[in-house]
C-alpha cells in the first residue's frame, strides 16, 4: 500500500481545520493521499455510493448531525471503509462510544498534528486493511461453497439442473440450500409441486435494514423431504421486485453460513445482482443446449463475465441435450467457441424428467439408474470436488 494512492473523504464543516489537515500532509511529504472534502453529512452519503474511497476522516460536530449520529449513518452506508474521527469534541465518553461503534481511531484536533497526525491516519488505514484481510480469511474458512448456474438463454433447463445437483449433494449428507435469485416469477416451486409460504421477496424485506439474523433466515426456508432447503423465487406479481446488489450479498452470505453448498439458480438476464452473485460464487456453470444459436448466446454470456473480470478458471459449460438434431454442435466445437471447459453433458431425458416433475421429485431420486440421472449425479460430484475437473471429450 506504500505506493498506492490513498483516497480520503473528509467530512468537516470547519474549513480552516481542513486546510490545516492538508497542510500537515503536505509538510511531511505524504503525497500518496488525495482528499475530497464536503461540509455536510448529506453531501457525503451519496458520494459513498459512487466514490472509491480508502478512508473517511470525520468531524463529529457537523451542522446536520450530532456527535456519533453521523458516524452510525456512515458505517451503515459504507461498512467496509475505515473511519478516523478527527474532531473538536474532547470527551472521553464520546470517544469511547465512537470506538465501540466502529471508528478506527479517535483524534482530538490540536492534540495531534504534523507527522503524528499523518502517522495516526496512515496506521488506521493499514490496521483496517489487515483486519479486513484476516476477517475475510476467517470467513472464507467457515463459509460454505457457492455454485451458480445460469442459462445461456431462457429455456435451457437450468432450474432442472439446479434441483438435481442439490438433491445429489444432499444425498451425500451435505447441507444444501437452493437460492432461486429471481426478481420475478420463480418456476422451481412449480417444478417441484410445492406451495411455499415464504420466498425470496420475504427475505429481501426482512434484510432491508442491512441485517439478516440466522433465525429469521431459517424460519423462511422451505425444507424439502429429501434434504435440500430452498429460497424460492417470487410466486405472485405483487411480490416481484428489483434485487439490489446489497440485498443479494446479504442473502448469499447468510446462506453460506448455514450451508455446505449454496446452489444459485440465476436468471439469464444480467443485472447488478446477478453480477454480485457471480462474483461471490466459487464456480459458475453456463447451461446451454448444443444448438448454434444457444452456443452463440453462451459465448456472449461468458464474454460478459470476462468484462466483469471473472476468472475463466471458475467458469464451465453444462450441455443439456434435448434430442438429436441435424444442427447439433459437437462438444469439441462448443469448447472451442466458448473458450471454456465442459463440466457436464446431460443426455436427452424428456419423458423421465416429465415423470419426475409430476411427482415433484428430482430425476436423480426418482430414477437414479436412468442415464441422465447418472450423469447429473456425476456432475454434482465433480462440482463438489476441491479441484473441479472438466469432462474428457
Amino acid at each position: 500500500m506504500d505506493n498506492a494512492i490513498i483516497k480520503a473523504l473528509v467530512i468537516d464543516d470547519y474549513t480552516d481545520d481542513v486546510d490545516l489537515l492538508r497542510e500537515s500532509f503536505s509538510k511531511v511529504g505524504a503525497s500518496d493521499f488525495r482528499f475530497t472534502h464536503v461540509e455536510r453529512l448529506d453531501e457525503a452519503l451519496p458520494l459513498l455510493d459512487i466514490g472509491d474511497f480508502d478512508v473517511i476522516i470525520l468531524e463529529l460536530d457537523l451542522q446536520d448531525s450530532a456527535e456519533i449520529t453521523g458516524l452510525h449513518q456512515i458505517i451503515a452506508r459504507a461498512p467496509d471503509l475505515p473511519i478516523v474521527v478527527l474532531t473538536r469534541i474532547d470527551d472521553d465518553a464520546v470517544a469511547m462510544n465512537a470506538m465501540q461503534a466502529g471508528a478506527q481511531d479517535y483524534l482530538v484536533k490540536g492534540q495531534v498534528a504534523g507527522e503524528a497526525l499523518v502517522r495516526s491516519i496512515r496506521y488506521a488505514v493499514e490496521r483496517h486493511r489487515v483486519q479486513s484481510l484476516q476477517l475475510r480469511a476467517a470467513q472464507e474458512e467457515e463459509l460454505g461453497r457457492v455454485i451458480a448456474l445460469i442459462g445461456a438463454k431462457g429455456g435451457t433447463g437450468t432450474t432442472t439442473v439446479v434441483s438435481n445437483i442439490a438433491a445429489a449433494l444432499a444425498r451425500e449428507n451435505k447441507q444444501v440450500t437452493i437460492l432461486e435469485l429471481r426478481s420475478d416469477y420463480g418456476t422451481l416451486a412449480l417444478q417441484l409441486n410445492r406451495a411455499p409460504d415464504y420466498n425470496l421477496s420475504h427475505l429481501l424485506r426482512v434484510s432491508a435494514d442491512g441485517l439478516l439474523e440466522r433465525n429469521e433466515l431459517e424460519a423462511r426456508l422451505f425444507s424439502l423431504p429429501y434434504g435440500p432447503r430452498v429460497v424460492f423465487g417470487p410466486q405472485t406479481a405483487d411480490e416481484f421486485m428489483e434485487i439490489e446488489p446489497e440485498q443479494a450479498n446479504i442473502v448469499i452470505r447468510a446462506l453460506q453460513e448455514i450451508s455446505d453448498y449454496t446452489i444459485i439458480d440465476l436468471p439469464c438476464n444480467l443485472s447488478a445482482a446477478t453480477q454480485l452473485a457471480i462474483r461471490l460464487s466459487d464456480y459458475v456453470g453456463v447451461v446451454l443446449q448444443p444448438e448454434p444459436y444457444c452456443v452463440k448466446a453462451g459465448k456472449v454470456r461468458i464474454d460478459q463475465f470476462r468484462a466483469w473480470d471473472v476468472s475463466l478458471d471458475i467458469i464451465g459449460a453444462v450441455v443439456v441435450s434435448i434430442g438429436a438434431s441435424y444442427s447439433e454442435v459437437e462438444l469439441t466445437e462448443i469448447e472451442a467457441r466458448l473458450d471454456c471447459r465442459i463440466v457436464g453433458v446431460i443426455p436427452p431425458a424428456a419423458e423421465a424428467c416429465a415423470a419426475a416433475m409430476e411427482l415433484g421429485v428430482p430425476l436423480v431420486l426418482h430414477q437414479p439408474e436412468q442415464i441422465a440421472a447418472v450423469t447429473l449425479a456425476e456432475m454434482s460430484q465433480r462440482l463438489a470436488a476441491e479441484e473441479i475437473e472438466p469432462i474428457r471429450l
